[in-house]
């Protein structure tokens, strides 16, 4: 569990005023980056559906 909750709240050097900057700043960027890997699987899904579409399957 304490693998998977490095993956999510990095280990900057650098220090913040107050202890939630520093989970916000690291759950924002977590944020950013699964909504960029869900609009990148919505296209992939939504391609292949109009491809299957297409071919009649």
């Amino acid at each position: 569990m304490q693998k998977l909750t490095r993956d999510f709240i990095s280990k900057e050097p650098r220090d913040f005023k107050f202890k939630i900057g520093k989970t916000l700043a690291s759950s924002l960027s977590g944020f950013i980056a699964g909504v960029f890997a869900t609009l990148i699987f919505l296209l992939l899904a939504a391609y292949f559906l109009k491809v299957t579409i297409q071919i009649g399957l």
